[in-house]
Formats: structure tokens, C-alpha cells, sequence
């Protein structure tokens, strides 16, 4: 497939999982143990989707896709979907993802069947 995704999750153990199941697919899949390692990663190798915990210690993943929305803005890029994973079943969904830069997001724990549909369809969007 040749897309690149960068996996941004303090929890190793998820990490792993999401990107082995995204590697089976033939995705490249880079991963950063932090927010700010995942925007230095991001603005290092321009990935083609972006997949981020909310719950992080030093920068949430709120903090996180604002900064790759504000990078992209001021850098001209084109917007990089993000999908979001969070622990906290729907407790943000009271106002519209996209009033927060994300493009969707996924309750843990996440099947590898969620996680790919979300994946594909972004990527098939993004290619249109």
C-alpha cells in the first residue's frame, strides 16, 4: 500500500499491537512513546495518517493534534487525518471531532477490524 502511519501511544503494549496489525497490511508504521516525540516524528517524516491515545503524560493527544494542525497551517501541508484512542467511552463526543482537529476516533479496546476500517477509509479518502 506505501502509506506511512505514525502510532503516538505511551502504552508500549498498544503501540505494538496496533502497529503489528497495521505492518500486516503493508503499512510503514512509525511509533513515538510520547506527544512530544510523536510531533518531532510527524514534522521529521510527514506521515500519511496519524494514530493517537488521548491519555499521555506531558501532552495529551488533544495537545498533540492541535500541534499538527497548527504545523500544518502555518506549513501549508495538507491536512493528515488523525485518528483518536481513548479509554474514555464517548465522554468527549458531546461536541463534533472535528471541532478538535480529529477526524475519528476509536474506544479501547480496539479490534483490529475497527482499527483497519478506519485506516482504509481515511487513506481511500485521502487518495480520491
Amino acid at each position: 500500500m506505501g502509506n506511512t502511519i505514525l502510532v503516538i501511544d505511551d502504552d508500549l503494549m498498544i503501540r505494538q499491537m496496533v502497529a503489528l496489525h497495521l505492518e500486516r497490511e503493508g503499512y510503514t508504521v512509525l511509533q513515538a512513546e510520547d506527544g512530544p516525540s510523536g510531533i518531532e516524528t510527524y514534522c521529521a517524516e510527514n506521515p500519511d495518517l496519524v494514530v493517537v491515545d488521548i491519555a499521555m503524560p506531558m501532552m495529551n493527544g488533544f495537545e498533540v493534534t492541535n500541534r499538527i494542525r497548527a504545523i500544518q497551517q502555518d506549513n501549508k501541508l495538507p491536512r493528515t487525518p488523525i485518528i483518536v484512542l481513548t479509554s474514555y467511552a464517548r465522554s468527549f463526543a458531546a461536541s463534533p471531532a472535528d471541532q478538535r482537529g480529529i477526524d475519528s476516533y476509536l474506544t479501547k479496546p480496539i479490534t483490529r477490524d475497527q482499527l483497519l476500517t478506519h485506516v482504509n477509509r481515511f487513506l481511500a479518502e485521502r487518495r480520491v
